[in-house]
């Protein structure tokens, strides 16, 4: 077959230039035929015929036949490893885009995880901001109240305490206990809050809370942020609505939504009114969020939830935001 030629043998075993071959001495075939299987010039296999009873089995008439069937054999042949080389390609295109989505999919974990992690750290510098007032309210009125006890100690010491420094000392001291007493009671609820909105923002467990009074701490969280912007935030509904059900997911959600709001509703010198209403519809609690801002363009509105979809890339918006929420 090295010259692709047909080779036909009518009595192989016993006339020709093969009757040692050890395959003829061993299975002494009698009429035997090798086709060369050929596409468009090009040859695709072979084809192997042999009678071990009979000789003189392969005639021109049967020989046409069997070349006629040959090329239809050698274009099914073609066909075949043109579809499988097609397969393999297709398998290893698949692969690829398969690698590509997984890569895809962890760079958007890794940039949502970024997002949460910023919000996070907006969150501690509300901490710290909201803190100071209540804090540094207290450590005033202790230091004035530490210089009038020393006073006062001193004058009892020497014997010169006069009636009007008791009363003047007494007034000074309940109102400094009751500023002291306020404001660090309010340090301690700022810190309830921002502890509670923090923890739910790190990690996602189903407990059962009321809702109302989670957002209201939520907005307690956000407006160091935004206060300064003039922007109001309101929450009505039920107060004693109960829900089971994940609080770091409504804190981000939440978060997400008003974050929005701001970059993409208002020019940065408008301030705004950020609502939230809570309904109980059957066992389902119906949220909804509005504000009073510009709007979305409704070409853009099937578009909001997408992943990396944003209209503020120039501004270093990240197109996550509403896909968080979504």
């Amino acid at each position: 077959m090295q010259v692709q030629q047909e080779l036909i043998l009518n009595d192989a075993c016993h006339r020709g230039d093969f009757i040692q071959d050890p395959y003829i001495v061993k299975h002494q075939p009698r009429s035997l035929l090798g086709l060369p299987l050929k596409h468009q010039g090009t040859m695709v296999g072979i084809l192997y015929l042999e009678n071990r009873a009979n000789k003189d089995v392969f005639t021109n008439q049967r020989i046409k036949i069997i070349e006629l069937l040959s090329s239809q054999a050698a274009i099914s042949l073609e066909n075949a490893q043109l579809y499988q080389k097609m397969e393999q390609q297709v398998i290893k295109r698949t692969a690829q885009l398969t690698k590509t989505l997984e890569d895809l999919r962890a760079t958007q974990n890794q940039l949502i995880e970024s997002e949460k992690m910023a919000a996070l750290g907006n969150l501690v510098a509300g901490v710290a901001h909201e803190i100071n007032t209540p804090v540094g309210t207290s450590i005033t009125a202790s230091s004035f109240l530490h210089d009038l006890t020393q006073k006062f100690a001193q004058a009892c010491s020497s014997g010169q305490l006069k009636k009007s420094f008791l009363q003047s000392y007494t007034d000074a001291a309940i109102e400094s206990s009751q500023i002291i007493l306020h404001n660090l009671q309010r340090a301690g609820e700022l810190v309830s809050s921002f502890k509670q909105v923090a923890v739910d923002q790190t990690r996602l467990e189903c407990r059962t809370f009321e809702l109302k009074p989670y957002l209201e701490e939520v907005l307690i969280s956000l407006q160091p942020e935004f206060k300064h912007r003039g922007h109001q935030f309101q929450i009505t509904g039920d107060d004693q609505l109960l829900i089971t059900s994940y609080p770091g997911a409504f804190s981000q959600i939440l978060t997400n939504l008003i974050i929005n709001s701001i970059h993409h509703g208002y020019w940065p010198q408008e301030s705004g009114l950020f609502s939230v209403h809570l309904t109980q519809k059957d066992d389902q609690i119906l949220m909804i969020y509005s504000d009073d801002g510009r709007g979305i363009s409704p070409d853009h509105l099937p578009n909001i939830f997408e992943p990396f979809f944003t209209t503020a890339r120039h501004q270093g918006g990240t197109g996550l935001g509403l896909h968080i929420v979504y």
